[in-house]
C-alpha cells in the first residue's frame, strides 16, 4: 500500500462569506452565506434539502443567474455542486478568487468590485495639439458664410414643408373610406326553383335579356307536360276530323258530278227533273244523299270543336311556358357575368343570389365624408385619386358625379354622405382594365379657389 500526501485544493477547502441567492422550485429564494467553488452551506434547519434550484450572484446591482444541481456532501447541510459546465464553474470561479485576493468585497446583499486608484490623465491640450488644431481649421469669414446658408437652406425646408402642408390642409378635402366599385347586378331567383341548365359563364358578354340560369319546378314541369300530351291528342282528333271531312267532301263532288253529268245528258221530258234533283243536292236537301250531307256536317262541327279546344290549350301552353320563363334567370344589362353561384340541379330558393354581372358602365369610386362637410362638396368638383396597382403609385384626375346623404354599413356605420366619383377621361373598357374592384384609393378634393390660385402661379401660367 502506497500512501500519498497532496497539498488541499484552495478553491474546494475555503468557504467566503459572500451573499449569493438560491431561487428553489418552490419560488421561495434563500440567502446564501457560505459557500465555496466545491458547494454551499444551506440554512436553516430543515431536513428537506433542495436537488435543483437557480443560483443568482448579486454583483453590483446586476444578478447573473444560472441553474444548478445539488447533491448532498458529507456534512448534513452542506450540498455539493453537481454538474457545472465549464463557464458556470469558471464564472463561479471569477467572484470566490476575487473575493480571497480582496480584488471584491462583499456587503450584506451585494459583491461589489474594489477599484485600484490610478493616476490622472491630463485633458488638456499641449502646445503641439492647438497649433495643429489652429493650422487645420477653415477661416472665420467662410465658416461664418457656410454656416448663414446651412441655417437658410433649414429654415427654408422647415418653412416649405409646414407651407406646404398648411396650404394644403386649406386647399383640399379628403375623402375616406374610398374604393373603386364595379357595377355589379345582382341576379336573384323570383320563387323557389330548381337549378335545369347553366348557360353562362364567369367571364361570358351578354347582351340584355339573354338566359343566364334555366330554372324549373316539378309543378310546372308538370303541368306543361300535361299540356303538351292533350295538346298532341286533340291534333290527332283533328287530324282525323279532317280526313273524314276530306272524304265526305269527295263522295259529295262525285255524287254532284253524277247528277251535272245526268241534267247534261237528260232529254227534254227528264230535265226538269234532272234540274230538280241537282237543285235539292245544292239545297242540302235531297233525300237520296241526306244521310252523306249529316255526316259531312257532323265532320265539320267536330273540326270546329277540335280547333277551338286546339286553340284554348294552346294558349294555356303558352301561359305555363310564360310562367316557367319567368322563372330563368336573365340579363338584365348587357354586360360580363361576373359570378355564378349555383350548381346544376340545385334547388334555389326564393331572393337567393343566383348570378353577378358587370355592366358595361364605367367603375367608380367611392368614398364617405362627414355630414359637417356637407357645404364643402358638389358634383363637378375636381378629385385628385391616386391608387397602387403594384407598378407604383398611380395618380388619376377624378370629378364628383353624385352626393347621396344616408348611411353605407360597408364605407362607415356613421351617418353622413356618399361621394361617387367618376373618371371622365377613362373609358368604361380601360376602367374595367385598370382598376380592380374594391381596390383603395385615396380621393382628395380641391376646393374652387386653389384650383384659381394655381391656375394664376407664373409656372403653371407656362
Amino acid at each position: 500500500m502506497h500512501i500519498r500526501h497532496e497539498r488541499p485544493m484552495s478553491d474546494l477547502a475555503f468557504q467566503v462569506s459572500a451573499p449569493l441567492g438560491l431561487e428553489l422550485a418552490t419560488g421561495e429564494v434563500v440567502t446564501i452565506s457560505s459557500w465555496s467553488l466545491e458547494g454551499l452551506t444551506f440554512p436553516g434547519d430543515s431536513d428537506v434539502v433542495p436537488k435543483e434550484a437557480t443560483l443568482s450572484i448579486p454583483f453590483q446591482g446586476v444578478d447573473i443567474r444560472f441553474p444548478v444541481r445539488l447533491i448532498s456532501g458529507a456534512k448534513s447541510r452542506f450540498l455539493r455542486f453537481d454538474g457545472l459546465s465549464g463557464r458556470q464553474r469558471e464564472t463561479l470561479a471569477v467572484f470566490y478568487r476575487s473575493l480571497l485576493s480582496g480584488r471584491m468585497a462583499a456587503t450584506d446583499e451585494i459583491i461589489t468590485s474594489l477599484d485600484a486608484p490610478v493616476d490622472l490623465v491630463p485633458m488638456g491640450e499641449t502646445e503641439e495639439e492647438k497649433d495643429i488644431a489652429i493650422a487645420r481649421k477653415t477661416p472665420r469669414s467662410v465658416r461664418v458664410v457656410l454656416s448663414t446658408l446651412i441655417y437658410l437652406t433649414l429654415g427654408a425646408l422647415v418653412f416649405w414643408t409646414l407651407g406646404s402642408g398648411i396650404a394644403n390642409r386649406l386647399a383640399t378635402l379628403n375623402i375616406r373610406n374610398a374604393r373603386i366599385e364595379a357595377p355589379l347586378i345582382p341576379h336573384s331567383a323570383a320563387q323557389g326553383a330548381y337549378v335545369d341548365e347553366i348557360i353562362a359563364r364567369p367571364g361570358d358578354n351578354v347582351a340584355a335579356g339573354d338566359v343566364l340560369i334555366r330554372l324549373t319546378t316539378p309543378a310546372g314541369e308538370a303541368a306543361l307536360s300535361e299540356v303538351r300530351g292533350r295538346i298532341d291528342l286533340v291534333e290527332q282528333r283533328l287530324r282525323a276530323a279532317e280526313d273524314r271531312a276530306v272524304a265526305l267532301n269527295t263522295r259529295l263532288a262525285s255524287a254532284r258530278a253524277a247528277l251535272v253529268d245526268a241534267v247534261a245528258r237528260a232529254s227534254r221530258a227528264d230535265l226538269e227533273a234532272a234540274n230538280a234533283a241537282l237543285d235539292a243536292f245544292d239545297g242540302g236537301y235531297a233525300p237520296v244523299h241526306m244521310t252523306l250531307f249529316e255526316m259531312a256536317s257532323a265532320a265539320r262541327r267536330d273540326m270546329d270543336t277540335l280547333t277551338e279546344e286546339l286553340r284554348r290549350l294552346r294558349r294555356e301552353r303558352g301561359r305555363l311556358r310564360d310562367a316557367s320563363d319567368a322563372l330563368h334567370i336573365m340579363a338584365a344589362q348587357a354586360g360580363v357575368v361576373t359570378q355564378i353561384a349555383v350548381l346544376d340541379g340545385q334547388f334555389v330558393p326564393r331572393g337567393a343570389i343566383a348570378a353577378e354581372l358587370e355592366s358595361q358602365a364605367a367603375r367608380q369610386a367611392r368614398g364617405w365624408v362627414d355630414h359637417s362637410m356637407a357645404a364643402a362638396f358638389h358634383p363637378g368638383m375636381a378629385v385628385s385619386v391616386t391608387l397602387n396597382t403594384g407598378a407604383g403609385a398611380q395618380r388619376l384626375d377624378g370629378q364628383i358625379i353624385g352626393l347621396e346623404a344616408g348611411i353605407d354599413p360597408e364605407l362607415s356605420p356613421d351617418f353622413g354622405m356618399l361621394v361617387t366619383v367618376g373618371f371622365p377621361d377613362l373609358a368604361a373598357e380601360q376602367s374595367r382594365t385598370d382598376l380592380p374592384h374594391l381596390m383603395p384609393v385615396e380621393l382628395v378634393a380641391t376646393r374652387e379657389w386653389a384650383i384659381r390660385a394655381r391656375a394664376l402661379l407664373p409656372w403653371r401660367a407656362r
